[in-house]
């Protein structure tokens, strides 16, 4: 860590695989105190080893959490931002998809990824809010997704979740702006992890570990709300806002 950029106090959900994966790497080898949080707690010790093996000299916690059992968010958050000293920087990663769609039993899969990707995402940000507000100061990151931008046929509940998420944040932003916390909207396109590998299709897909970088240079920069990568899913996000609703239903689920 350089001289010039101060040492930042992060919790990361769904820290076990992908973005967030990349996210508590890179916070880690930059020499951040990070805390990871993901349902598999051994994985999550295997990345803190990882990480102290950086020798970057910033602390690495780790705590089981299952997001969507919204009632751990507020056991298991605050405790990590006490035992960090603060919260500088919230990314609420967590998340899930489902290929399930109409004519299917989908209703349980479906309600996992509401549970999961929004309920999971304000649970956390609620648990943690005391302490940002006391704080006067924070950034609070949410991970939507291009599939926020419009209702994706077989993607049902995860392009309903994504859209919650961005305008949940979206409000949010405008509620803890006087308490100094500052709230971002990242949208990845097709990103290599695990919760689109089994997709027939992935178009301009990017690695993870370059896709992670660009979020983390986003969430470093500030920014309101990013397209990551911005070329091209910036101008594939305007196209799918703008086609009619006769063209848009006639595309259907593989």
């Amino acid at each position: 860590m350089s001289n010039h950029t101060p040492k930042k106090k992060v919790i990361i959900t769904g820290a076990s695989s992908g973005i967030g994966r990349e996210l508590a790497l890179l916070y880690g080898k930059a020499g951040h105190d990070v805390a990871l949080t993901a349902r598999r707690k051994k994985v999550l010790e295997d990345i803190a080893k990882q990480i102290k093996g950086f020798n970057a000299g910033g602390k690495v916690l780790t705590a089981s959490l299952d997001v969507s059992e919204t009632d751990d968010n507020f056991k298991v958050l605050p405790k990590l931002a006490k035992d960090l000293g603060g919260v500088d920087l919230f990314i609420a990663n967590a998340g899930i998809s489902t290929s399930s769609s109409f004519g299917v039993k989908s209703f349980e899969a479906d309600k996992k990824v509401i549970d999961t990707n929004v309920l999971g995402l304000m649970a956390g940000v609620s648990a943690l809010q005391s302490i940002l507000r006391s704080q006067k100061k924070g950034q609070i990151v949410g991970i939507s997704s291009v599939a926020s931008f419009r209702g994706l046929p077989g993607s049902a509940s995860y392009s309903t979740s994504k859209a919650a998420v961005s305008t949940y944040l979206e409000a949010l932003r405008g509620e803890v702006r006087k308490f100094g916390i500052k709230v971002t909207v990242i949208h990845p396109g097709f990103i290599d992890t695990p919760i689109n590998q089994k997709l027939d299709s992935r178009p301009f897909l990017v690695s993870v570990e370059k896709g992670g970088k660009k979020i983390y240079d986003r969430i470093e920069s500030g920014v309101r709300s990013a397209t990551v990568p911005w070329f091209p899913w910036a101008i594939v996000g305007v196209l799918m806002r703008s086609i009619p609703e006769f063209l848009w239903e006639k595309i259907e689920a593989k």
